[in-house]
């Protein structure tokens, strides 16, 4: 009788647990269901006011709007609109800044980039301190990362499926052409893992556009450094190397570097 009552009370145990966890899993589905449109709903509500007050030439209050709705959500089309209401401004460098960050989204995007080119076409110095471009990188560039990880999921499973049919197959000519399968299917698939790794690296580099007006590139960490290096103007791209409490060091060409304050930039 001890036997069974305990078994009894650890089933009943296991029972409770699994109902309290189908409940919050129930509740979790039902709030996502309805929290998330609502969501939803509020930040296409808040996008068509800022679209609003864009098209009716209110230019700052829409890039306040702008502004708000890309700290909630990162999307290209808040991002391009919001560089164009800067750009309406004025304020080339934030607009050349979310036109970058458009961009990173959007990487075809025909109008992003050609408003992009409009811009830095404007900016005083002809020039980027970033460091140059493979036509590797160049390839990856075009590429969305939700891409380049369905270009390695394909060729994975292809690879996965041909292997499974190997062992379930007795034909020996149909098999050999399934290890050609499984081997193209593996080498694409390692491929695709090295373009993923490099977008993601391309994505994380700590690139920056200059914002102010005109700031100078110092030899060291230091207002009264006595060698500037030379002076940037706003719109401007650089590559961070350090960062030192309100200074950051950037990449500048032949191997050197400088330094300019961190109000100077934004980062990307």
């Amino acid at each position: 009788m001890n036997g069974w009552k305990d078994k009894r009370i650890v089933a009943t145990g296991k029972f409770i647990s699994r109902s309290v966890l189908f409940v919050c899993a129930f509740c979790l589905f039902v709030w996502g269901e309805c929290a998330y449109p609502q969501s939803q709903a509020t930040l296409e509500a808040s996008y068509r006011r800022a679209d609003a007050l864009y098209q009716n030439g209110k230019y700052q209050q829409a890039v306040e709007k702008y502004e708000q709705l890309a700290s909630a959500i990162q999307n290209g089309a808040v991002y391009y609109n919001l560089g164009n209401a800067y750009f309406r401004l004025g304020d080339r460098g934030r607009a050349i800044l979310n036109y970058e960050r458009a961009k990173r989204l959007m990487p075809r995007d025909k109008d992003t980039s050609f408003n992009l080119k409009v811009a830095r076409a404007q900016n005083a110095d002809s020039f980027d301190l970033v460091k140059p471009s493979s036509g590797f990188s160049l390839l990856y560039s075009v590429l969305r990362p939700n891409e380049v990880v369905w270009a390695g999921l394909i060729p994975y499973w292809i690879a996965a499926t041909g292997f499974v049919a190997i062992l379930f197959t007795r034909s020996h000519y149909l098999q050999r052409a399934l290890r050609y399968v499984v081997l193209i299917g593996s080498i694409t698939w390692l491929f695709s893992l090295s373009v993923f790794g490099l977008k993601i690296r391309e994505i994380n580099l700590p690139y920056a556009i200059v914002v102010a007006n005109q700031v100078m590139v110092l030899s060291e960490p230091d207002l009264g450094a006595e060698t500037v290096v030379l002076s940037l103007h706003e719109g401007t791209k650089v590559l961070l190397q350090e960062e030192r409490n309100d200074w950051v060091k950037i990449y500048l060409p032949n191997e050197n570097s400088g330094w300019i304050t961190a109000e100077a930039i934004e980062k990307i």
